[in-house]
């Protein structure tokens, strides 16, 4: 008899053991609600984004770098946006209604953005990126393998999700040139090849700020202003481009051959390089500021210029407002200058 009881509790114990097995395995699935949703975004390596009008970007994780189509570092905070705020917090919001069902599907057809997600080689989900509702408070998805698209959105954000997946190089790459911290600089150069009597270098001797300062022989002469100086080292904090030149190779060549107006170069204690060149922006017709205040026509623009950072063959554009805070002569280190 007590042989009987104890194969009844052995086969009780091995049918609840089965029933949470498949409990856990079920609920391990994604609800309808997070079906495009990735609960551990920091696990994903890689995320490829294509469609028919953009073409394809694909950002990979090196190391804790982010890398964009394997040539140029990620914008880390745009990064951080798709991870953390769109494929973590990702919602069902509804189904299509019956009556655009067919307009939502055509239009997906060719207007829709197609999103792979993976970690270590393993696809975690694909799924296709369409255009906002009417009235703009969610977004038309579809799931590789089901019959619908749905209704998406992101719970507390009042908007659509499409802009936040562009197939566009250029809205991936990093645009910070200069984020370095004052007590990390051990030198700044900038020079003018075509000015050299503005030429300057600021050498740090160690971290705790003694500096010299060297120039050109047939510099300016004056006592140097110390404050200036000191602020200056400050100034390389958050120092960003305003965007990426469209240049085919015969222009850019044209424009890297041509002397510089000013090149920055910026060292520090762990032997960490980086150097702009920066270029005069020729003006056009259409370009606003195209005359000074006396009617002149201006041949370059006062307002941008182009350059290229570490002679990586990319033309940037960058905004004299955020430039010349930087772009300091020799003169301008001097007291009364």
């Amino acid at each position: 008899m007590k042989k009987k009881y104890f194969n009844i509790l052995i086969l009780l114990v091995l049918f609840f053991a089965v029933l949470l097995i498949l409990f856990l395995k079920k609920n391990d699935k994604p609800t309808l609600a997070t079906m495009f949703a990735i609960e551990k975004p920091e696990e994903i390596d890689k995320i490829i984004i294509s469609n028919k009008q953009e073409g394809d970007v694909i950002l990979e994780k090196s190391e804790n770098k982010w890398i964009v189509n394997g040539k140029y570092e990620a914008y880390q905070p745009a990064i951080e946006l798709l991870l953390f705020e769109t494929l973590k917090k990702v919602r069902v919001k509804g189904t299509v209604p019956a009556n655009a069902r067919l307009n939502v599907i055509s239009a997906m057809a060719t207007l829709s953005t197609k999103v792979e997600i993976f970690s270590i080689n393993k696809k975690l989900n694909e799924f296709y990126v369409g255009q906002p509702t009417n009235d703009m408070s969610g977004t038309y998805m579809y799931k590789k393998g089901l019959k619908d698209p749905y209704i998406t959105h992101i719970p507390g954000f009042d908007g659509f999700l499409s802009t936040r997946f562009p197939a566009i190089e250029k809205e991936w790459i990093n645009k910070v040139i200069f984020d370095i911290n004052a007590e990390e600089i051990r030198q700044i150069s900038v020079s003018y090849p075509q000015n050299t009597i503005d030429n300057f270098d600021i050498i740090k001797k160690n971290k705790q700020g003694d500096f010299e300062v060297i120039a050109s022989d047939n510099a300016k002469q004056g006592k140097l202003n110390y404050s200036i100086i000191n602020q200056y080292f400050e100034k390389f904090k958050n120092i960003q481009c305003e965007g990426f030149a469209e240049f085919n190779k015969i222009k850019k060549d044209s424009l890297l051959k041509t002397n510089p107006y000013c090149i920055i170069k910026i060292s520090d204690f762990s032997s960490n390089e980086t150097m702009i060149e920066i270029y005069k922006r020729k003006s056009y017709p259409k370009m606003h500021g195209l005359y000074d205040s006396k009617g002149n026509e201006l041949a370059y623009d006062p307002a941008r210029y182009n350059a290229e950072l570490n002679n990586n063959g990319r033309i940037l554009i960058i905004q004299d407002i955020v430039f010349n805070q930087i772009m300091l002569k020799y003169s301008d280190l001097l007291i009364n200058n």
